[in-house]
């Protein structure tokens, strides 16, 4: 994380523009778009190494009902 956390901090310094942001964010991000994307909660907690899936419903910051043709526009840019 340490590495990570630096090569984060790097490119905010070069690029003052950009909001700042964490790895917490970034593995809150993950689950977000992999559950919108389809994604079950126990595969979420798999790939999150967590232990319950209760653990892993807090960091899903989405409603209940996803509407999957935004992930998809959003899947097309990438």
């Amino acid at each position: 994380m340490d590495y990570l956390n630096y090569r984060i901090n790097s490119v905010e310094y070069r690029n003052s523009h950009l909001v700042h942001t964490t790895t917490h964010k970034l593995r809150y991000t993950f689950n977000s778009l992999a559950y919108e994307g389809g994604a079950i909660m126990e595969q979420i907690s798999k790939a999150l190494t967590h232990f319950d899936t209760k653990t892993t419903e807090v960091y899903v910051i989405t409603p209940n009902i996803v509407d999957l043709s935004t992930y998809e526009k959003f899947e097309q840019r990438l």
